[in-house]
C-alpha cells in the first residue's frame, strides 16, 4: 500500500499523467476539427447529389406535363377535366418514373404534392427512416392554371454520417493508441531520469552515515546537482574536522598549560644545578658528564617554552607593520638556521600594510621558514610572496624540498606529530593556530620530491597602503 501510494506521488506518475491528458486533449481537439470539416464536405457534396436528383425529377415532371398538355387541348376543356387526365395518364406516368428513381437510389427518399395530381404529401421508399433526422432538397414546380407544387429528395442523417462515424471510430482508437504509446514513452524517459534521482535520494541517506561517501559523475543537470552535493559534503567535512581539531587543540592547550607549569620549576631547578656543577667541575674530567645534561635542559626548555606558548595563548596586540620588510627580517633569521647550506632565500612580497601581532606574525612565518629549510636538506630554494585576493592578503612559502605524501598532509597541522627524529610537532600546530586566531586560513599543496608550498590568508582590515 505505501509503495503504491509512494508512485502515485512520484515524478514518474506525474508526468505521465500530464502528457497523456495533453495527448488526449490534443487528440480530442484534432479529431473534433477533422470530422467537423469531413461532415461539412460529405454535406456539401449530398446537397448537390440531392439538387441534381432533385432538379432530373422536377424536369421529368415538366416535360410529362407539357407533354399532356401538348396532347390534349388543355384550353378547351373544364379544370375537372384537365384533373381527370393529369390524374388518368400523368400520375402514373410520373409514379412509374419515381420508382425507378428510387431503385437507382436505394438510401433516399423521394416525394412530391403537386395538385391537383394528389391532395396529400406522396412518400417513396425508406419507411423505416421516416423518425430519423433528415437531409432535405425541395424543387417548386409550376403549371399553368393550376397550383403551384413541389418534389423533394431526403437522405437520413444515419446514411449520411456512416462514414464519418467510420472516421470517429478511427480517430478514438488513433487516440488510445497515442495516449498508450505517450504513457509507455514517458515512463520509460522518467525512469531514465528519475532513476537519478532515486540514486541521489539514497546516496543521501548514505552521505548522512558516511561523509566520505561521493556521488558519481552524472552528466546534465542532475550531475551538475550531484557535483554541488558532493562540494557541500567535503566542505562540510572540512568544516567538522577542523571544529573537532578545534576543540582537540583546546582541550590539549588546558592539559599542556597544566603539564607545564608542573615540569617548569623542576627544570629550572636542574639547569641551576647542573650549571653549577660545570662551573666547578670545568678543566676536570668529570665536566664531560654535565655538558650533555645541559644542552638536554636547553632543549627540554625550549619544548617547554613551546608548549607554554601553545597552551596559553595570549590576547592578540596588532600593530600596522610592512608585509615585506617583515618577510626581511624573517629570511635573516631563516638563514642562521641555513647556515652551511646552499638555500638561496627570495623576498617577493609586494609592500602592502597589514594590522596583525607582530610577535605572534614572526613565531608562525619563523616556524614554516624553518620547516622548509630542514625539509631542503644542503641545497634547495625557497621564496615567500604575497597578493591580495579580496579582503585577505595572501602570503606563500614554496620550497623545492622533499615535500610530502597525502598521510602526512592530513597529520601536518595535528599537535605532536613529527616525522623529524627531534622534532617536537608544535611548530605547524602553533602557526595554524595563530592563523586562526587573526581570522585567517591556512592551506597546504605539497607533493612528494617536488617541494612544499603553504598558503597563509590573513585579513588585511581597513588598511591604506603606505611605503
Amino acid at each position: 500500500m505505501n509503495s503504491v501510494k509512494k508512485f502515485f506521488q512520484s515524478i514518474r506518475f506525474q508526468l505521465t499523467t500530464i502528457l497523456v491528458v495533453f495527448v488526449v486533449v490534443s487528440m480530442v481537439f484534432i479529431t473534433s476539427m477533422v470530422v467537423r470539416n469531413v461532415e461539412s464536405e460529405i454535406f456539401n457534396v449530398e446537397t448537390k447529389r440531392l439538387e441534381v436528383v432533385t432538379n432530373q425529377l422536377a424536369e421529368r415532371y415538366q416535360k410529362m406535363y407539357d407533354g399532356v398538355a401538348w396532347q390534349y387541348d388543355f384550353g378547351h376543356l373544364t379544370i375537372d377535366e384537365q384533373k381527370l387526365y393529369i390524374t388518368k395518364f400523368l400520375k402514373p406516368l410520373f409514379e412509374e418514373y419515381f420508382d425507378e428513381y428510387r431503385k437507382n437510389f436505394p438510401e433516399l427518399e423521394f416525394g412530391y404534392y403537386i395538385p391537383p395530381i394528389n391532395d396529400e404529401i406522396v412518400y417513396m421508399g425508406l419507411d423505416q427512416y421516416k423518425l430519423d433526422k433528415k437531409l432535405t432538397v425541395i424543387k417548386y414546380v409550376t403549371t399553368k392554371k393550376m397550383a403551384e407544387g413541389y418534389i423533394f429528395v431526403d437522405e437520413p442523417y444515419s446514411i449520411i454520417m456512416g462514414p464519418v462515424e467510420d472516421i470517429k471510430m478511427e480517430a478514438n482508437k488513433v487516440t488510445v493508441y497515442s495516449a498508450i504509446l505517450a504513457a509507455i514513452f514517458i515512463l520509460l524517459i522518467s525512469s531514465m531520469f528519475t532513476s537519478k534521482i532515486v540514486r541521489i535520494n539514497k546516496g543521501l541517506k548514505v552521505l548522512e552515515q558516511n561523509l566520505d561517501f561521493r556521488f558519481p559523475s552524472f552528466g546534465g543537470e542532475i550531475g551538475a546537482i550531484a557535483t554541488s552535493i558532493n562540494s557541500m559534503a567535503e566542505s562540510l567535512k572540512r568544516n567538522i574536522e577542523e571544529a573537532q581539531r578545534n576543540e582537540s587543540l583546546r582541550t590539549l592547550g588546558m592539559f599542556t598549560a597544566g603539564v607545564v607549569h608542573e615540569v617548569r620549576n623542576p627544570l629550572t631547578s636542574i639547569k641551576g644545578f647542573a650549571q653549577i656543577l660545570e662551573k666547578k667541575l670545568q678543566g676536570k674530567n668529570e665536566e664531560k658528564y654535565v655538558k650533555p645534561i645541559l644542552r638536554e635542559t636547553y632543549r627540554l626548555n625550549k619544548i617547554v617554552q613551546d608548549l607554554l606558548n601553545y597552551g596559553r595563548p595570549s590576547p592578540l596586540k596588532k600593530i600596522k607593520f610592512n608585509i615585506s620588510t617583515f618577510i626581511d627580517e624573517i629570511i635573516s633569521m631563516g638563514k642562521q638556521y641555513a647556515a652551511g647550506r646552499e638555500i638561496e632565500f627570495i623576498n617577493n612580497c609586494q609592500t602592502e600594510m597589514i594590522e596583525a601581532d607582530e610577535k605572534k606574525c614572526k613565531e608562525l612565518f619563523l616556524n614554516l621558514v624553518i620547516n622548509s629549510v630542514q625539509s631542503m636538506g644542503d641545497k634547495g630554494k625557497l621564496i615567500v610572496s604575497s597578493a591580495r585576493k579580496e579582503q585577505f592578503l595572501e602570503i606563500s612559502i614554496r620550497d623545492t624540498g622533499a615535500g610530502m605524501d597525502k598521510d602526512q598532509l592530513e597529520h601536518i597541522f595535528v599537535p605532536f606529530y613529527t616525522t623529524k627524529a627531534e622534532g617536537t610537532g608544535l611548530g605547524l600546530a602553533i602557526a595554524y593556530r595563530v592563523v586562526k586566531e587573526h581570522g585567517g586560513k591556512i592551506s597546504v599543496k605539497s607533493e612528494k620530491n617536488k617541494g612544499t608550498t603553504f598558503h597563509i590568508y590573513l585579513p588585511i582590515g581597513d588598511i591604506r597602503n603606505e611605503a
